[in-house]
Parts: C-alpha cells; structure tokens; sequence
C-alpha cells in the first residue's frame, strides 16, 4: 500500500469516528453539542478516559464534564441553564 492511500484512509476514518453534532435529551430542553468543534480544539483525553468511545452523559456527569471546563477555560457557557439547554 502506497502512503497517500493510508493518509486518505486514516482521514476518511477520523472523520467517521469524529461525529459532528450530538444532542443530550434533558427535562429543561435539550442541549446540543458540537463535538467536531471541540475535536479539533482538544484532544479526545480532555474528556474521554482511555481510547475514545461513545458515552451518555447524565445530569451530573453532564454539569461536572461540560460545566467544569468552561468555567476552568473561561469559554463557553456556563451560567444559567437556558445557554445550554435549548426548548423548541
């Protein structure tokens, strides 16, 4: 196998793993995530332990993961529930 191959078929692959957008389901509103924006911010160890997999956040995970940092990068919302948390 030639190297622009491999380069095309490691891309293709991160951009599969890498999801775009994902929305978290919550009694106050739904809360939308940009995964794809915080992927190439940071790396996947920001918030995933070990190799990176798919995970459900709940209501403290959510708050403690998502919260925490941008209170701790001073980025992002994180003051009242309604920047986050989105009703139709």
């Amino acid at each position: 196998m030639n190297r622009p191959l491999i380069f095309v078929f490691l891309l293709v692959s991160f951009w599969s793993v890498s999801a775009y957008a994902m929305k978290f389901s919550a009694y106050n509103g739904d809360v939308y995530f940009d995964h794809r924006m915080h992927r190439l911010l940071y790396e996947c160890k920001a918030c995933h332990e070990g190799p990176p997999q798919h995970f459900e956040l709940d209501h403290e995970s959510g708050h403690k993961l998502c919260i925490g940092c941008h209170r701790k990068e001073s980025k992002g919302p994180s003051r009242h529930c309604s920047d986050c948390h989105k009703t139709s």
